[in-house]
C-alpha cells in the first residue's frame, strides 16, 4: 500500500469510530438485489470527449478493448443488454448544461452539532451538556462556535466546519458566504428536513429518501426520472460511485451504471511513492525505442510500454486539473474527486450519487462526528473548487442529506435516532442561506425537532428548477407541498 493510501486509511478509521447499532448495520443504501447486465470499459479519449471509443467501432473485440484503452468499467444496469457502440455513441450526443450530484450521510447525522442554535443556546446546552459547541472559540479540549453570517448570530457553524481549522482552505463558511443568496453564497440549508411522522427505522427512512415517497417503490425518484426523461440508450446518464447502484436511481427501463474507481494505470515500484517519483515518465524513454522488426515480441513490449506511458498521460491530465485546491485525505475525497471528472466529462452524464460516513452516532459523538465533519467541510469546498476549476461549477448542484437527525437530548455519550435532520443544496447557481425554518427547541415533537421541510418538497424543486420535468410526474403526491414555495436556483 502507497503512502497517500496508508493515510486515506488512517484517516477513514478515525472517521469510523461510532458506536452504531445494529439496524444501521445490516441496512444499506446500494441495490443488491440487480445485478448488472454487462461492464463496459470507458477510455481515456471517451472521458476526454471523443466518440472514437466505440470498440466495434475501431474493429478490436472485448477482450482487446478491455486490455488496450480502457481506463475503468462502468457496471451496467438496464432491462437488457446495452450495446457499446450504441451507448457511447448516445454519450457522445452532446452535454447536458444541468447536472445533480447527491451525497449521502449514512447513518443519520446530527444537524445540531452541525449548526448550533446559538438563539437558544441555554436550552441547547442543557439538553447535551456532555456533547454542546462552546458558546464562542474552543478551548482545547472542546469545539467551540462562530456565528453564522446572515442569521442574526442565530446560529453558529461548529469550528471543525470551518476553513483552516478542517486542514482545507475551504469549509461550509466559504460555501456559506454572507448567507445572502447572492454571488459567493453558494450553500443553503434546511435545517429540520424529513417526514411526518417520522420513522426512526435506518431501514424505513432510507427506503423514503431514496424513493422519494413513504409508500414502497421498486424505482428510486431519480430512476423514475430518468425513465420519463433520460436516455432509453446511455448508462453513463446517472453513475454511483461504487461497486453498485444506489437506490436512488434504480429505474425501470432507463439504463444507468456504477463505477467503483478509475484504474491506476501506470509503471510503479513497490514502496517507492508515486509523489515522489514518477515511475511511467522514468519509463516514458524506454517506450520511445524502436524495436527491430525481427523481434516480434520485444516490438509488442514496446508497444504495451507506450500505451501504459500514453494512457497514463491521459487520465492524469483528465484527473489533475491544474489550481484546483487540495481534497482532505479521505475516502470521500477519494469518490468526490472521482465524480468530478464523471461530471466534468462530455459523457451525457446528468446524475452522479455518492455514499459515505458512519453518522450513526449512538456513543462516542464527539470523537467520531467531529473527524467527519472536518472531513465533510472541506472535501466539499474542494469539489466545488474542482468542479470551478473544470469550467462546469455552473453546471452542477449538489445535494446533501442523512436519512434522519438525531434525538434533541443527548444520552450518556451521543445521540440516539430522530428526526428534523439538516438538509443542504450546493452550488454557485444555488440561492444560498437559511432555505427552510428552524423549528426551535422550545416546541419539541417527542423529544425531536419538528419538521419544516418535507424532503419530497426539495426533489420536486430540483426536478422543476433544476432538472426539468413535472414533480407531479415523479414523486408521488401525498399532501405535501410540490416545492419548497421559492426558486432555489438562481
Amino acid at each position: 500500500m502507497d503512502h497517500e493510501h496508508d493515510e486515506t486509511a488512517r484517516r477513514d478509521a478515525a472517521e469510523t469510530e461510532a458506536i452504531i447499532c445494529a439496524d444501521c448495520a445490516a441496512s444499506d443504501s446500494a441495490e443488491h438485489d440487480l445485478d448488472p447486465v454487462d461492464h463496459m470499459p470507458i477510455t481515456a479519449e471517451t472521458l476526454a470527449g471523443s466518440p472514437g471509443g466505440a470498440p466495434r467501432a475501431k474493429g478490436r473485440n472485448r477482450k482487446e478493448f478491455f486490455r488496450d484503452a480502457a481506463i475503468f468499467s462502468a457496471a451496467v444496469y438496464a432491462a437488457t443488454q446495452i450495446d457499446w457502440t450504441q451507448a457511447l455513441e448516445a454519450a457522445a450526443q452532446g452535454d447536458p448544461d444541468r447536472k445533480l450530484c447527491m451525497i449521502f450521510l449514512n447513518g443519520g447525522n446530527d444537524g445540531l452539532q452541525t449548526m448550533v442554535p446559538l438563539a437558544e443556546y441555554d436550552t441547547y446546552l442543557a439538553k447535551r451538556t456532555n456533547l454542546a459547541r462552546l458558546n464562542g472559540p474552543g478551548n482545547g479540549s472542546r469545539v467551540g462556535t462562530v456565528p453564522v453570517a446572515g442569521t442574526g448570530g442565530a446560529h453558529g457553524w461548529a469550528e471543525v466546519c470551518m476553513a483552516n481549522t478542517n486542514g482545507s482552505p475551504g469549509g461550509f463558511d466559504t460555501l456559506w458566504g454572507d448567507g445572502s443568496g447572492g454571488a459567493g453564497a453558494d450553500l443553503a440549508v434546511f435545517p429540520a428536513a424529513d417526514y411526518t411522522p417520522p420513522n426512526r427505522s435506518h431501514f424505513d427512512s432510507r427506503d423514503f429518501w431514496f424513493q422519494g415517497s413513504l409508500e414502497k417503490l421498486d424505482t428510486g425518484w431519480l430512476g423514475r426520472w430518468l425513465d420519463l426523461y433520460g436516455s432509453p440508450d446511455n448508462p453513463l446518464q446517472a453513475i454511483s460511485i461504487g461497486s453498485r447502484i444506489s437506490k436512488q436511481i434504480r429505474s425501470k427501463s432507463a439504463p444507468v451504471s456504477a463505477v467503483q474507481t478509475l484504474s491506476r494505470t501506470g509503471f510503479r515500484v513497490r514502496r517507492v511513492y508515486d509523489g515522489l517519483v514518477n515511475v511511467t515518465e522514468q519509463m516514458a524513454p524506454v517506450s520511445a525505442v524502436a524495436a527491430r522488426k525481427s523481434n516480434a515480441h520485444l516490438t509488442r513490449s514496446r508497444e504495451a510500454f507506450a500505451q501504459t506511458v500514453q494512457a497514463a498521460r491521459s487520465l492524469r491530465s483528465l484527473t489533475q486539473p491544474s489550481g484546483v485546491a487540495g481534497y482532505p485525505q479521505s475516502s470521500l475525497s477519494d469518490r468526490l474527486s472521482l465524480a468530478a471528472v464523471l461530471l466534468a466529462a462530455p459523457i451525457g452524464n446528468r446524475i452522479v450519487t455518492v455514499d459515505w460516513g458512519s453518522f450513526d452516532t449512538h456513543g462516542n459523538q464527539l470523537n467520531s462526528q467531529d473527524p467527519q465533519l472536518e472531513v465533510l467541510s472541506g472535501a466539499l469546498a474542494a469539489f466545488k473548487n474542482d468542479l470551478d476549476t473544470r469550467g462546469v461549477g455552473d453546471k452542477v448542484v449538489t445535494c446533501v442529506f442523512s436519512e434522519f437527525g438525531r434525538r434533541v437530548a443527548s444520552n450518556k455519550t451521543g445521540t440516539d435516532h430522530g428526526a428534523g435532520g439538516l438538509m443542504a443544496l450546493m452550488g454557485p447557481r444555488v440561492r444560498g442561506g437559511m432555505a427552510g425554518e428552524f423549528p426551535g427547541l422550545g416546541s419539541l415533537d417527542r423529544g425531536d425537532l419538528r419538521v419544516t421541510t418535507d424532503f419530497r418538497s426539495v426533489y420536486g424543486t430540483l426536478i422543476a428548477d433544476w432538472l426539468g420535468g413535472d414533480p407531479a410526474a415523479v414523486i408521488p403526491q401525498n399532501g405535501f407541498p410540490t416545492t419548497v414555495g421559492r426558486s432555489m436556483i438562481t
